[in-house]
């Protein structure tokens, strides 16, 4: 059960970073989503995104190393 577990949350977070990463992608005409022109979400925002994917990465080794 153990090992179930660790894949689903390796998984989950992996693709909780992947889709941070798409949201966070500026459009065509080059300009940050709404969410980003504000201050504190540019230090916020990279942060989480890294913490995530590192998160999934890390549970998907412990799994499979």
């Amino acid at each position: 059960m153990e090992l179930g577990s660790e894949i689903v949350i390796g998984i989950g977070a992996l693709a909780i970073g992947v889709v941070l990463i798409w949201f966070g992608m500026p459009n065509k005409a080059g300009e940050n989503p709404r969410f980003l022109r504000v201050g504190f979400m540019q230090m916020i925002y990279p942060a989480a995104v890294l913490t995530f994917v590192v998160i999934g990465v890390a549970e998907l080794l412990q799994t499979f190393g």
